[in-house]
């Protein structure tokens, strides 16, 4: 997928709306989630200090700002050991960050692509103690409300990788350009289509 038709497929999804039941915590069970303690799940869920509202959640295609060149420069001035692709640098010209099926209210997804000022060194991410040696390459581009999935850019190579955290010595090849990319992120975020429920209206 080109950078045009990722542009043209983003203005011409429509904002989705849904309703949803949701347990909203009284002040009790409110206080045992900010304490922090390890509670299991099944005792949250039967916790009689909650009650079920129908919320109505709306979601769209967001992307970041394009980027003026110099804040590339800037960047990659900061980041001198990571070289980024000559396309990749084309696309942030043209969006800065992807939120595809973005909350309206937040203008951010489930999992997506951050803006460019804040990718980071695999080696300082939470789940850098998995890699067998110290991750000196690899740039983090993505964000994920679980945690469970990373997408990563090997800048030495010029190759991105989805990282499942779950199965973490066997990512999976995403490819080498940003045609790649977008091909698979347009494939990997399609299960977040609220129509997907037949609740959409």
């Amino acid at each position: 997928m080109t950078t045009d038709e990722l542009l043209q497929r983003v203005a011409d999804q429509r904002t989705i709306c849904v309703e949803r039941a949701i347990r909203i915590p009284g002040p009790t069970l409110a206080a045992l989630i900010a304490a922090g303690k390890p509670v299991i799940l099944a005792d949250l869920m039967a916790h009689p200090d909650q009650h079920e509202e129908v919320r109505t959640f709306c979601y769209a295609h967001r992307l970041g700002p394009a980027l003026p060149p110099a804040a590339i420069e800037r960047w990659q001035a900061a980041h001198a050991t990571h070289q980024l692709p000559f396309d990749l640098i084309s696309f942030l010209r043209r969006a800065n960050g992807v939120h595809l099926w973005a909350d309206v209210e937040r203008s951010r997804a489930y999992f997506g692509i951050l803006p460019l000022e804040e990718w980071h060194h695999a080696e300082k991410a939470d789940w850098a103690m998995m890699f067998d040696e110290k991750p000196l390459n690899l740039l983090v581009l993505s964000y994920h409300d679980n945690g469970d999935y990373y997408l990563v850019l090997d800048s030495s190579k010029s190759e991105y990788w989805w990282y499942d955290l779950q199965d973490f010595d066997h990512p999976k090849r995403v490819g080498t350009t940003v045609a790649e990319l977008l091909d698979f992120w347009w494939h990997e975020t399609a299960w977040l289509d609220p129509r997907r429920d037949g609740v959409a209206g």
